[in-house]
């Protein structure tokens, strides 16, 4: 029968071998020890260090005050919207956004244009709301109030199917 082989590995000195990539390290990364020095010292002058030291010293108690503070009903409330409008703003179509921008009249940006031109007469604001594309708008505009009118008295149905 054959014989195991005997292999002795000599036992690793983890020590020495920390304290040689200690002694390399300031050569082998000086540019970014260098980096890391002018950004501690920013901090520093910035007052950010001494703010993260008492942050470190009241971990706890902070950690139980903000904890605190996002349970109320208000936070949670506030949440849930910031996260119903990202989703809103996330079906929106880039393109849609930047025509309406592009849409709106140069004399409605600058407002000193605004209280210099005479006001439109009631038949250029009738001839106005009578175009199709603002019949559009006040469409899409009425289906949205809709909606938030048959929120808030959730008993009552949609009136998109009258007329």
């Amino acid at each position: 029968m054959a014989k195991p082989i005997q292999l002795d590995f000599p036992a690793r000195d983890r020590r020495a071998e920390l304290q040689k990539r200690l002694a390399e390290a300031p050569v082998e990364h000086a540019e970014a020890i260098v980096d890391f020095l002018e950004l501690l010292e920013v901090l520093h002058r910035e007052d950010v260090l001494s703010t993260l030291r008492g942050l470190a010293g009241a971990g706890d108690n902070i950690a139980g005050q903000i904890a605190k503070g996002l349970a109320q009903p208000e936070s949670i409330r506030a949440m849930r919207n910031f996260l119903a409008l990202s989703r809103l703003f996330g079906r929106l179509d880039p393109e849609f956004i930047e025509a309406v921008e592009r849409s709106i009249a140069p004399q409605l940006k600058n407002r000193d244009l605004c209280r210099e031109a005479p006001a439109p007469g009631l038949w250029k604001l009738a001839g106005t709301f009578w175009s199709p594309p603002v019949r559009r708008a006040l469409f899409a505009a009425g289906l949205i109030l809709s909606g938030i009118g048959c929120y808030m008295c959730r008993d009552s149905a949609p009136a998109s199917g009258r007329r």
